[in-house]
């Protein structure tokens, strides 16, 4: 079926590209250090390929291979006649899905680049030509099971249209959204539909529509005089009535109790805490930068001028705290340390504080069920598959083992990612080179990086990973705010990351973001 031709060696300077034109054989491409980005004519979107990845090239497309790295990039081409076409990749908004892997990807890809000096493939040794041959078909074998796992996925019209439900009740949620009409564009029944959106989300639309325009009173009636009426019209509700029956429902306390006890003015002196009082829809009057403890004598006045109702602090020295109950009510909750409540205590502490018991738990609720979801989809996709949880930073590594309780809790309890056994008995590891962390016995990683890190860090990152792990590897690429604060809104950016990436099938492939 198909019938080896040629090797070409293409080498991409760094912080460059190279044009490559187009042939009338269809091309196999191999990135065999480094990353690259690529984009064939007449395609608009680009996908990317890192080290030990294969894609493919259609005949007579011309290909244009980025590469956004400190060092040169070399992809071998490997063309190729085919007695029957090999099937096209299928459109999708994740163009990246061009490239894939082999269980074995350097065998083929050695054997490749030792005949690209050979000379004529006619002229080589019968079993040199065989040996091409079987690794062509592997190759090309490996290219349509992608392809075709691809097209059953991510490009599921279904899956687009609950993309775009999504998209649609996040974005316009203050209009009126006919839920029955999406519901109908979607080509699918509404049961259908209505299945598909709960399995994507954890949420039906209508209870996804109510979260979102709930959460977005919230800041609304915290932080401007505006009245209930105005509040309810402003998030797509025409009754003021029902919206104030629905926020009591959710919430607790009415709308207008709400906003008595959040329009306080609040002093928050643990960055930590700023995520908790977001969740609750409040955002502080003063909240001074870290490390403010240094400079408390200056500080401290300017703390007096905002007038506080009510202050948020983590333990402090015995006379600044002195100072700090002088000037109003304190609330002192430690965030680190075996005293430490979880996350989830200090959530309702701090409403508790704020007489809003409610409104954490309707928060806590809504978080469950977004993690029951995500639990489902780990287990569906990596099937209980170990992996290493690795903060990396601009410095080194940190593995986080189970007793470690700030991420491991999230990642290993909540959404269920199975710990290796070379991790069960630890709290952390320091490590300075990623070699120290892939000596693990585990093949798979889920890296945390910090948003102050560029994404090519992470992407040639987790080549490095796979090209240690010889291709034997599913890597996923999680980003985070730095410095890390483990509150309720980082928690839940984490989970929503870790889903989205899932759903887009981003576990089994190389984690490059545009």
């Amino acid at each position: 079926m198909l019938s080896y031709l040629d090797t070409t060696l293409v080498r991409v300077p760094e912080s460059g590209g190279v044009d490559v034109a187009g042939d009338e054989a269809p091309r196999f491409g191999f990135v065999q250090r480094e990353h690259v980005s690529a984009t064939m004519e007449d395609e608009a979107a680009d996908f990317a390929a890192a080290s030990g990845d294969w894609f493919f090239v259609p005949s007579r497309r011309r290909l244009t291979l980025y590469n956004p790295g400190p060092a040169p990039a070399d992809v071998l081409l490997v063309r190729f006649r085919a007695s029957e076409a090999v099937p096209a990749w299928p459109a999708s908004e994740g163009g990246d899905r061009r490239a894939f892997r082999l269980p074995r990807s350097r065998a083929p890809a050695e054997a490749f680049a030792a005949s690209a000096g050979a000379g004529r493939f006619e002229a080589l040794p019968l079993e040199t030509r065989l040996e091409l041959q079987a690794h062509l078909h592997a190759v090309a074998a490996a290219c349509v099971a992608a392809a075709r796992a691809a097209a059953l996925s991510a490009d599921d019209p279904l899956h687009r249209h609950v993309e775009e439900a999504r998209r649609a009740i996040r974005d316009r949620f203050d209009e009126h959204l006919d839920m029955e009409e999406l519901a109908r564009l979607s080509g699918a029944s509404p049961s259908r539909f209505y299945q598909a959106f709960r399995e994507h989300t954890g949420f039906s639309p209508h209870k996804l529509l109510t979260a979102v325009r709930l959460n977005a009173s919230l800041a609304r009636l915290s932080n401007a005089p505006a009245s209930i009426m105005a509040v309810a019209h402003s998030v797509g509700y025409a009754d003021e009535l029902y919206f104030s029956r629905l926020f009591k429902k959710h919430m607790g306390v009415s709308p207008s109790e709400y906003a008595s006890r959040a329009n306080r003015r609040i002093a928050n002196l643990c960055p930590v805490f700023e995520g908790d009082l977001a969740a609750l829809g409040i955002a502080s009057a003063f909240a001074p930068p870290r490390g403010w403890e240094a400079r408390a004598e200056e500080l401290l006045p300017n703390l007096r001028a905002a007038k506080p109702d009510l202050i948020f602090t983590h333990p402090v020295p015995d006379d600044i705290q002195a100072e700090l109950t002088r000037i109003a009510p304190v609330e002192r909750i430690v965030w680190k340390g075996p005293e430490a409540p979880s996350w989830k205590e200090r959530l309702r502490r701090i409403a508790g504080a704020l007489e809003l018991p409610g409104v954490a738990e309707r928060w806590l609720s809504l978080f469950e069920t977004k993690a029951a979801n995500a639990r489902t989809h780990v287990n569906e996709r990596l099937g209980g598959s170990p992996f290493l949880l690795v903060g990396a930073f601009a410095g080194g590594f940190r593995v986080f083992g189970p007793q470690r309780k700030k991420m491991s809790d999230l990642f290993y309890k909540e959404l269920g990612f199975a710990p290796p056994p070379a991790a069960l008995g630890l709290g952390f590891l320091d490590a300075e080179r990623i070699e120290d962390v892939a000596a693990l016995p585990c093949d798979n990683v889920l890296f945390l990086l910090p948003d102050s890190l560029p994404v090519a860090f992470g992407f040639r990152l987790a080549a490095e990973w796979r090209e240690r792990k010889s291709g034997r590897t599913a890597c996923l690429l999680i980003r985070h705010s730095d410095p890390s604060l483990y509150n309720a809104a980082f928690y839940e950016s984490l989970l929503d990351q870790t889903v989205n990436h899932l759903l887009r099938g981003d576990i089994l492939k190389s984690p490059y973001e545009k």
